[in-house]
């Protein structure tokens, strides 16, 4: 290993207000060089030994699982039609179109990081309620890795059922703050602090923000009570902020940490990151790990200067 190649190591989990942070590889996204997710863009991570990596899994219409982040190929590559409706065996012929590697398999993901010290993030792309036959191929595709992995999803109601597994919950079809958004189909209704959730208490005029957000991380952590952590986009975890909430503090009285997401080079990488750090977030999922992490080392060495 270069010295490069141990300097982004260390600066993909460096220690931040007295507390360990990682920079979490979007997609498996690291130079930028291959398609994300696929098995490159992988061992890519793998080789420069990153703390931890994100790849989308969805399910064929076999049960296998693919790694691939929309529900349809037609964007990102050669294939076309609904991932969900397709056999494995079909999707073995397709490629991306900029960089013409093919899709990588989740069972190979896993034989490509199974002894390694990087962390897999799953993203698992599936809302309708989970099998058993498919909770069982996904605990099982993931057993190599020996704990070193963690499932996120939208749905509570699918991680409720994996077991065997560490699991992270995102809130964002009950509560995000999204203000340019449209109309979507959850949540439906604007609450009164500015948050998109459709519970009562968001339109509740006799409640202070805390009191709102205190009393909707309290249910919310009831949906998911295992959840070892919960991810977040951004925008929420700032919003929350501005309000005098600290989202990562207030989970860590839970037993849990914060992942934010998606850090990526539009934004202004410096001045986010410390809102984040400051929030209590432990996690930032991000497209740019290498420039994510030079702006906080500089900011880091800009604070030791006396």
């Amino acid at each position: 290993m270069g010295a490069d190649d141990e300097w982004l190591r260390e600066a993909l989990a460096p220690a931040v207000l007295g507390r360990r942070r990682v920079f979490c590889c979007h997609s498996a996204t690291l130079s930028g060089k291959h398609a994300p997710n696929s098995l490159a863009a992988v061992r890519e991570c793998v080789e420069a030994r990153v703390p931890r990596l994100e790849v989308d899994v969805r399910f064929t219409a076999d049960d296998r699982m693919v790694c691939f982040h929309d529900g349809t190929l037609e964007r990102h590559s050669t294939g076309a039609g609904s991932i969900a409706g397709l056999p494995a065996l079909s999707l073995r012929a397709v490629t991306y179109r900029k960089t013409g590697e093919p899709l990588a398999f989740l069972d190979e993901v896993v034989e490509a990081m199974a002894g390694s010290d990087t962390m897999l993030q799953v993203d698992l792309k599936l809302n309708r309620p989970i099998s058993p036959t498919r909770v069982k191929a996904l605990e099982a595709a993931l057993r190599p890795l020996q704990g070193n992995v963690i499932v996120g999803s939208q749905s509570p109601w699918n991680l409720r059922k994996l077991t065997e597994v560490p699991v992270a919950f995102d809130p964002t079809l009950f509560l995000n703050y999204t203000p340019a958004r449209r109309q979507a189909p959850y949540p439906r209704q604007r609450g009164i602090h500015g948050f998109w959730d459709d519970s009562p208490l968001a339109r509740n005029p006799y409640t202070t923000p805390r009191e709102y957000l205190e009393a909707r991380i309290d249910e919310l952590h009831g949906m998911v009570p295992a959840a070892r952590e919960w991810m977040v986009d951004i925008g929420t975890v700032l919003r929350m902020a501005e309000l005098g909430v600290l989202l990562g503090e207030e989970l860590a009285q839970r037993g849990m940490e914060l992942a934010a997401w998606t850090l990526k080079a539009r934004d202004p990488l410096a001045a986010t990151l410390d809102r984040l750090w400051a929030a209590g977030v432990t996690t930032v999922i991000t497209d740019v790990p290498r420039a994510a992490a030079e702006a906080c080392a500089a900011g880091r060495a800009r604070a030791a200067v006396p």
